[in-house]
């Protein structure tokens, strides 16, 4: 256990791409300069030829612990973890031991991260007299849809923002769409299904759909974990996971919807929309997975992480899965936002603006 406990975990967390400036010059003329040696890991380290310094692009640079520890304790205190389990679950999966007290330390100096804390706190008194049961709190499933997909739904979480405003509770709808998911979605589906929402792109009328690129929380997470991960792959589901757990709007991950003959027909013929979208048999399906659904500000949010979110445009999957989403739940269209971003970028739009065209009045 002594010889596990000394084995530095190699997690590189940060790679040449996701490094835009020099943190001192603000200089972008810099190259990989060797590693840096901590206790428990390897660093990359960088070299800037403008004003000479030498740094290591993290946010928590300076840290005697890997970054991914670090967001693994986040993830288990939101989960209702107390310090003294997190540490033993860190010495039992990592070999590594790490105090109560530096966990609470990170939990205070990483709250920018975890906005769902503030809730948590509203909650913890319920938790410990018995009042709320821990394993319903987040409800978790893979799906084995031609690769697998980890569904997860916070129950929690999505209970206290419908319940907190009107405008939020009139919304409630997504709250029973999600809970259906697990009992009742049709598998068979998904597998056999050709079809796919990103297969919609050139097909719809972009020409009135505004863009807005804005400020948003999911930017600074995701900057937060993807230096955490080293594997290309795992980022997706990590940070997926971590926004489940840790953010304050995030409802549901990897969420499956599909839009089938009858739905398409009821949106072309019902509300007059311009959905240009074939499908020959009754029983075609267009099929998808959402990364991740928002609640907030009296709108349910589609978001979709991309790596590189500044050369991407996904309008045309995005709205596929709102078109999917407002049937399946039986909300308006009206009630949707989408949005796409990256550690740097996010930009979001309504999708009623692709599929819904004002006529001009006739003279």
């Amino acid at each position: 256990m002594a010889e596990k406990t000394k084995k530095k975990i190699k997690i590189p967390i940060a790679e040449l791409k996701q490094i835009k400036l020099c943190p001192f010059c603000k200089g972008t003329d810099f190259k990989k300069f060797g590693f840096r040696e901590k206790k428990h890991e390897k660093v990359q380290v960088f070299y800037c030829n403008h004003c000479e310094k030498k740094f290591t692009p993290l946010v928590t640079s300076g840290k005697t612990y890997p970054v991914y520890i670090i967001l693994q304790s986040l993830i288990w205190s939101n989960r209702f973890l107390k310090s003294q389990e997190i540490t033993e679950k860190i010495k039992r999966d990592y070999g590594l031991s790490v105090t109560a007290n530096t966990i609470d330390n990170w939990v205070k100096e990483y709250r920018r991260f975890t906005p769902f804390a503030r809730m948590k706190d509203f909650l913890v008194g319920k938790v410990e007299k018995g009042e709320i049961d821990l394993r319903e709190m987040i409800a978790e499933n893979k799906l084995f849809h031609q690769q697998i997909y980890n569904f997860g739904y916070h129950r929690w979480k999505t209970d206290a923002i419908l319940n907190e405003q009107f405008k939020n509770f009139k919304l409630k709808a997504i709250k029973e769409f999600l809970e259906l998911i697990i009992a009742e979605c049709p598998h068979k589906i998904f597998v056999e299904s050709k079809l796919r929402a990103s297969d919609g792109k050139g097909k719809f009328n972009l020409d009135e759909v505004r863009i807005t690129r804005k400020e948003n929380l999911a930017c600074e997470m995701a900057k937060f974990v993807m230096q955490a991960v080293a594997n290309n792959k795992r980022r997706h589901e990590e940070l997926q996971n971590f926004m489940l757990s840790c953010d304050s709007t995030t409802l549901a991950v990897e969420v499956p919807v599909l839009l089938g003959k009858e739905d398409v027909d009821h949106y072309r013929e019902m509300l007059n929309f311009d959905v240009p979208l074939e499908l020959k048999g009754e029983e075609d399906a267009i099929t998808g997975h959402i990364d991740i659904i928002q609640l907030r500000n009296g709108m349910i949010h589609i978001m979709d992480f991309k790596p590189s979110a500044k050369k991407y445009k996904p309008i045309e999957q995005l709205t596929v899965y709102a078109l999917a989403l407002a049937r399946l739940t039986g909300l308006r269209l009206y009630n949707f936002k989408c949005a796409w971003f990256d550690e740097d970028d996010y930009y979001e739009f309504y999708p009623l603006h692709v599929v819904y065209k004002k006529r001009k009045k006739k003279k």
